[in-house]
């Protein structure tokens, strides 16, 4: 049976919003994986990184996946290699970056995997998207939804860049 899951996908290098595009191209292809949703593209500050950076672009995809979040996990690292990123958990501009938020109900936290995102609560960048895709979704650890979380002055700072939410339904 498949398991909701929601994948943030994010760019701060290169033709950021062509990023954006090939990378859904790509979860396209994943086996098992059928996009139901995105969200719109929104920019926002480069946090916590080193020296100057570019804004980041982010989106999220929700979808149905087939099978295990490792195996998702795994095609996702697949997808940022073959497109060109190489320091993964570094702090430096990425062409791409793809995290699982959330993962059906599952709650997992290994040395490799954390579902959901530790720290999905802490990020307007991935709430906002998040919530206009489903405004009333429940974080599966607080049991609360995660709109009590998102910080009205964090969220002024995640501008709508492009509003074009698709819907697979």
């Amino acid at each position: 049976m498949a398991e909701t899951v929601y994948i943030l996908l994010g760019s701060n290098s290169g033709d950021r919003e062509r990023n954006l595009k090939n990378a859904i191209s790509r979860l396209r292809e994943v086996e098992g994986f059928e996009i139901v949703a995105s969200s719109g593209i929104y920019v926002s500050e480069a946090v916590g990184m080193v020296g100057e950076n570019p804004d980041f672009m982010n989106q999220v995809v929700m979808g149905d996946f087939q099978f295990r979040p490792n195996e998702l996990l795994a095609n996702l690292e697949t997808i940022e290699l073959k497109m060109g990123r190489s320091e993964k958990g570094e702090n430096k501009a990425r062409n791409i970056d793809l995290d699982i938020l959330l993962f059906g109900d599952e709650v997992i936290e290994s040395e490799n995997l954390s579902i959901p995102h530790r720290e999905l609560l802490n990020r307007a960048f991935a709430m906002v998207p998040l919530l206009q895709i489903t405004p009333d979704i429940v974080h599966p650890v607080t049991k609360k939804p995660v709109s009590e979380f998102l910080n009205e002055k964090e969220a002024g700072k995640v501008l709508l860049f492009k509003d074009h939410v698709a819907r697979n339904i």
